[in-house]
């Protein structure tokens, strides 16, 4: 019952003594009085409380929001380390390879997912870090060619590591993430925090003062014995140390982008990591036998490796030239894994390591004599698969492989997604975070690699478009810009007559095209091909000349292209 009825019931109450009207009236006004003081009391006891209440309501409101404000500031953001290995192909000991001594990379695997049908997208450094860096297939950065930039024909783009500054990461580039060319537009500074360093004063590809006062190229191969440092990725590595040290000190996560030089051409490493390695292990492949029925296109038209002082210029090399080459660069793989494992150590004594998403990349694969070819600069298996690697916190089965097949242009979305930011426009590629979550998932159902013909900054004349399936490659060259066809080659990896698996490597051995046996898969793959160029390329934009980089431009008509 509410005060007011109470009163109200007070106040008409009958009374049988009608003539005790004063007392009754005393009373009656002491019983008025003490109700209108109960309310009074009531009502400022309910303000007090309804205050009370109020107040506490809009104080733990308050102390909610400002908490859920400060877990969203101090939430971690996890910090990037993006490891490139110039002309690193899987020859690793966790991709199969048993000669391969490389310890480190092979203990980052066991807690990363690797893949092991990644694909690069050019099978040369310049066009296939762009595409790594951009997100974006070669026809669309048309950048073909080391001596083109990817700025000249898409100014507004936003590069991986520039995307990552954009959402408040510290980015920095050490050694040879973008580019070879010793230049700062090549380097693209846009896209890094502070200015991106290629090489140090000093840092020079040979430790003997003799190879490095011949003018041009030195030798293809040397060894010195000196400590890391005394080579330039010993040098890298130190610095990357360092840096890694200071940005940890920071209240900013960072992305941070470390080139490592080697096992790039020349194969120049510590004595002691050649000493890893009996010379009588490598196989003396010598000149071996080109792919059988394959056009001259498939192969190089320029020779990186004629270029070096101790080698012919055709690469006719003898059995125990090829020996040494082989030797040199498992050396230099092994150099490299060594510099790798440092970074990773720093990582863990700063306590880094399990808030640190790690990417491991070689931008390309590598042959070594195989095919009676050397180096890279084709469409085949040897030369566009490459090793790729994710490690981040929380991965489920870490050392888990997957035969999910990808792209280069993948590796750009992929870690924007697991650093948690939002997608990133206008990219040719796909997260794989699906598949770093369950390795047993599919990828792509194939993938598209390229390579131009004549090898020159300027507008191709011929190119070669090469798809890869889980059983087959497929390559057309084709005219340039009206892709008119001009050869074809088709590669059954699952035939012996067709291909041939070596170790731990595929190598194709026939050209089976012409054969009307595979006219059917022939015309499929025709088909999968032509489906893929004109939804995923721009075909008009490919008709206008690109110039080359002037900062890069060749003095002499003879000079051999570096294939940096």
């Amino acid at each position: 019952m509410k005060i007011t009825d109470v009163k109200c019931i007070l106040l008409s109450a009958p009374y049988a003594k009608a003539g005790d009207d004063e007392r009754e009236g005393k009373r009656e006004e002491q019983e008025e009085g003490q109700i209108m003081r109960t309310e009074q009391e009531h009502d400022t006891y309910l303000r007090v409380i309804c205050s009370f209440v109020a107040a506490t309501f809009f104080l733990l409101m308050s102390v909610a929001a400002t908490r859920a404000a400060e877990v969203s500031r101090t939430s971690p953001r996890h910090n990037i380390l993006f490891i490139a290995v110039d002309d690193l192909r899987t020859s690793l000991g966790c991709y199969g390879d048993p000669l391969a001594k490389t310890p480190n990379i092979d203990q980052l695997a066991k807690a990363s997912r690797r893949f092991t049908r990644a694909y690069c997208q050019e099978s040369v450094c310049g066009p296939s870090r762009t595409s790594i860096l951009t997100g974006r297939l070669p026809d669309n950065t048309r950048v073909w060619h080391n001596r083109n930039l990817f700025r000249d024909t898409l100014p507004t783009a936003v590069t991986l590591p520039e995307y990552f500054k954009d959402q408040g990461y510290h980015t920095q580039s050490l050694g040879k993430v973008l580019s070879g060319e010793n230049s700062m537009a090549a380097q693209d500074p846009q896209s890094w925090s502070v200015p991106p360093l290629l090489k140090g004063h000093g840092w020079t590809n040979y430790a003997s003062k003799e190879n490095r006062g011949k003018r041009g190229k030195g030798p293809a191969t040397e060894q010195e014995d000196l400590p890391d440092e005394g080579y330039p990725d010993g040098k890298l590595a130190a610095l990357a140390v360092q840096t890694i040290e200071d940005l940890s000190e920071r209240d900013q996560p960072f992305f941070l982008a470390v080139g490592f030089f080697k096992p790039h051409l020349p194969f120049c490493a510590p004595k002691k990591y050649w000493d890893l390695y009996d010379p009588a292990d490598f196989e003396p492949v010598g000149k071996t036998r080109r792919t059988k029925k394959a056009p001259d296109v498939a192969y190089p038209d320029h020779l990186e490796l004629g270029g070096y002082r101790d080698i012919p210029k055709d690469e006719n090399v003898t059995i125990e030239q090829a020996r040494r080459l082989r030797h040199g660069y498992y050396a230099c793989v092994s150099y490299a894994d060594a510099q790798v494992g440092k970074l990773l150590d720093a990582l863990k004594r700063l306590e880094q390591d399990e808030n640190t998403i790690v990417v491991l990349w070689g931008d390309h694969g590598y042959s070594l004599g195989e095919a009676d070819h050397w180096c890279k600069d084709t469409n085949f298996e040897m030369d566009t698969r490459a090793p790729l690697m994710f490690r981040f916190p929380g991965m489920p089965e870490p050392g888990v492989a997957t035969e999910a097949m990808i792209e280069y242009v993948d590796i750009y979305p992929t870690v924007v997604d697991l650093a948690g930011l939002p997608p990133a426009p206008d990219l040719d590629g796909a997260s794989l975070v699906p598949i770093l979550k369950d390795p047993r998932r599919e990828g792509r159902s194939f993938v598209l690699s390229q390579f131009a013909r004549p090898f020159k900054p300027s507008l191709p004349k011929v190119m070669g478009y090469s798809i890869r399936t889980k059983a087959h490659r497929y390559t057309r060259w084709v005219q340039w810009p009206t892709r008119e066809t001009l050869q074809e080659e088709l590669y059954d990896y699952d035939s012996s007559r067709s291909a041939v698996r070596e170790g731990a490597f595929l190598i194709e051995r026939e050209n089976v095209a012409a054969d009307p046996a595979y006219r059917e898969l022939r015309e499929r793959l025709h088909t999968s091909l032509d489906e893929s160029l004109r939804t995923r390329t721009n075909l008009e934009a490919l008709k206008h000349p690109v110039k080359e980089n002037s900062s890069r431009k060749m003095k002499g008509k003879n000079r051999q292209e570096s294939s940096k």
